[in-house]
């Protein structure tokens, strides 16, 4: 492998690799690598030790690129964890297979800049390598002669070590690719699919438009609860925090007059003199609440009265809720101070804590489930009566009126080619793709129809732009490597997959 690097120096293949392997230069030897490998285990992976120091540093590493962006810190170490254990699959396997990297090797890669000079830190100002500021990292600011040579061999051996590692996976990775074959045929039906486009006219049918035609009889549903008591169950507990397990909850209005931070103790006085003057006209008897906050609040809630619908109390700061959880509908409060200025709170109405049991709700669960089941049938019927609309069986009086019952229109995708991950506003779905790309001829039809995430599409051609011959050749190779690519990655998923399916990997508890 590494006779190949050096004679391939310039290939972009090479290139690529030593751009990876720089990478690991640069996290690895950039944040502490050579400090003690001794902490808490957090795997094994057939016997192999992944410590916590390895897993929070990859963790670090990921932070800092574009796919760990919006990641919390636990979901960053899961990733670390689970990169650190697919590597170490791919290190064994590939010594499994025979695979070695030899130290005489690794020796003299080093010397011959192969790998260090794609390294920032050992740059010169023009970009080429400098041989004296890598021996200078080598050596770890030591003085003496040495510590210098303790050091420097110290870190060639970690660095050895790395790269033997990153060598070992790649030659495992090419390996799992030259068993990955593409046919001129394949690459020729790929340019097809890539440069042939379509467009057509559609009608989708959302299932979610059948759910309320769908109607029980008492006695269908409680057929269905008999034979779905676990489906019930299941959803109960899905549901149980969000729709059954009801916190206390208040409606109130209030009048709110705001006071800025910087504002001095004077002027705070003065908004509070205001508020008392506002809170003795809201107590006095026949006083419309509702008409004060409009006249008197500054917030955005004065256009309706001063009023929040029913809120649970961590919904508001925790003064707010102090006070309104604390008094009984039609109670006025006093004034309340909260970092948003001084309030008069006048509580409407309460709902108390409640929990539904499973058996107070089962119906109405039972009842939503069996819709859900029943509803894409509905939807299917219903799509199946559209195919008329667009094979000339039926008058136009009756497609107006078919299409009335759930306000369909006919509509057009646009152009869209044959690997195309998704239909213009119809959505994901190789299904639909490949449906649209089997009408033969502009105006051919689907004569079944086809299956969406969200219920059903019919389709018509209304029109199809085929490939330019003349470009095949010259774009021929560009196709093959990209066809070539997907295989290859599918192929290396599934290779990773089975080897974490046959290894015994034990991950500790809480890592």
């Amino acid at each position: 492998m590494l006779g190949y690097l050096r004679r391939n120096a310039d290939s972009w293949f090479t290139k690529g690799l030593l751009a990876v392997i720089a990478i690991v230069f640069i996290f690895f030897f950039g944040s502490g690598a050579l400090t003690s490998a001794r902490s808490e285990l957090v795997a094994e992976v057939n016997g192999v030790a992944i410590r916590e120091v390895e897993r929070d540093r990859r963790a670090q590493q990921l932070q800092r690129t574009r796919d760990g962006q919006g990641k919390t810190a636990e979901q960053l170490r899961q990733q670390a964890l689970d990169d650190l254990i697919g590597e170490e699959l791919m290190v064994q396997a590939a010594r499994n297979a025979g695979f070695v990297v030899s130290p005489r090797e690794l020796k003299l890669a080093i010397p011959e800049n192969q790998y260090p000079q794609w390294v920032p830190s050992f740059q010169d100002e023009e970009g080429n390598f400098d041989p004296e500021g890598y021996q200078r990292y080598l050596e770890g600011g030591a003085t003496s002669a040495e510590e210098k040579q303790r050091r420097a061999g110290k870190t060639e051996r970690r660095l050895a070590e790395i790269l033997t590692k990153r060598i070992l996976i790649r030659s495992m990775e090419d390996a799992v690719f030259a068993g990955v074959l593409v046919s001129e045929t394949e690459v020729r039906e790929a340019w097809e699919r890539q440069n042939s486009k379509r467009n057509v006219e559609f009608l989708r049918v959302s299932t979610s438009l059948f759910r309320s035609s769908v109607e029980p009889t008492d006695d269908e549903l409680s057929s269905w609860i008999t034979d779905n008591n676990a489906a019930i169950q299941e959803r109960y507990e899905r549901d149980f925090d969000r729709k059954y397990n009801q916190p206390k909850k208040v409606s109130a209005r209030h009048i709110l007059l705001k006071f800025e931070e910087d504002e001095d103790v004077a002027a705070r006085q003065e908004v509070r003199d205001r508020m008392e003057a506002i809170l003795e006209e809201v107590e006095a008897d026949g006083v419309d609440f509702g008409e004060m906050a409009k006249k008197y609040s500054e917030d955005g809630s004065a256009a309706r009265g001063g009023f929040y619908d029913f809120f649970t109390e961590d919904r508001m700061v925790k003064e707010f809720s102090d006070a309104a959880f604390s008094m009984e509908p039609g109670e006025i409060s006093g004034i309340v101070e909260t970092r948003y200025g001084l309030h008069i709170i006048r509580v409407e109405e309460i709902k108390e804590a409640e929990v539904k049991p499973l058996e107070d709700v089962q119906p109405e669960i039972a009842a939503d489930l069996y819709k859900e089941e029943k509803a894409p049938d509905e939807a299917r019927k219903y799509a199946e009566r559209l195919v008329g609309v667009f094979d000339g069986s039926m008058e136009q009086e009756a497609i107006d009126a078919l299409l009335a019952e759930h306000s369909l229109e006919i509509q057009e995708t646009g152009d869209f080619t044959g690997d195309a991950p998704s239909v213009p506003k119809i959505g994901r779905g190789p299904a639909v793709v490949t449906a649209a790309f089997d009408l033969a001829e502009v105006g051919s039809f689907t004569e079944e129809p086809v299956q969406i995430p969200t219920g059903f599409v019919v389709m018509r051609l209304k029109s199809s732009t085929e490939p330019d011959e003349a470009t095949y050749e010259e774009e021929a190779e560009m196709t093959r490597a990209l066809l070539t690519f997907r295989r290859e990655q599918e192929a290396l998923r599934a290779f990773r997959a089975q080897l974490a399916e046959e290894a015994d990997i034990r991950v500790a508890a809480g890592s």
